[in-house]
């Protein structure tokens, strides 16, 4: 369901928003998610934990998106760091991946074909822009991508709903 620029996700019972942002870095995003919220509810870099909320955030993007995952703190070791699922685990995050290409998940995970690749320096995850690989997937970047082409930073997905407090 989608009203206006935000859609509802009845699976999750959560909104999703993509805001534009043309080059900003995963961290900036992160701190300007963290301040938005939607009736109540506040905002934080989507936390994607399901094929529906995948399909749903890959359809918003209208170019590389960033989203709550990050193995920044352990190689290797990706985790949701942002909303309810970063808050797991003593507040170490829920862990949705471990390793590189031919890694695993324990729970539920949507990379691109040949991702996470470690290219660089790339610790922050984010939706693919449309047209690369499989649509809604995930790539991993560094904190500021790009500086143009389809790896550029376009803007962040923001997820409302599931914060403790929250309405």
């Amino acid at each position: 369901i989608t009203i206006d620029e935000i859609s509802y996700l009845a699976l999750t019972d959560h909104y999703y928003e993509y805001v534009p942002s043309t080059g900003i870095t995963w961290t900036s995003a992160r701190a300007a998610a963290d301040i938005r919220t939607y009736f109540g509810l506040k905002g934080y870099l989507a936390t994607i934990t399901s094929a529906d909320e995948a399909q749903l955030s890959g359809e918003q993007a209208k170019g590389a998106g960033w989203i709550g995952g990050s193995d920044a703190a352990v190689e290797g070791v990706w985790r949701w760091v942002t909303g309810p699922e970063g808050l797991a685990n003593g507040g170490t995050g829920t862990i949705f991946w471990n390793g590189g290409v031919n890694g695993s998940s324990p729970n539920y995970a949507n990379w691109n074909n040949g991702e996470p690749n470690q290219s660089g320096n790339e610790d922050y995850a984010h939706v693919t822009a449309p047209g690369v690989g499989i649509p809604g997937s995930w790539n991993d970047l560094s904190n500021t991508g790009e500086m143009s082409g389809n790896y550029q930073p376009k803007g962040y997905i923001v997820e409302y709903g599931g914060t403790p407090g929250d309405p």
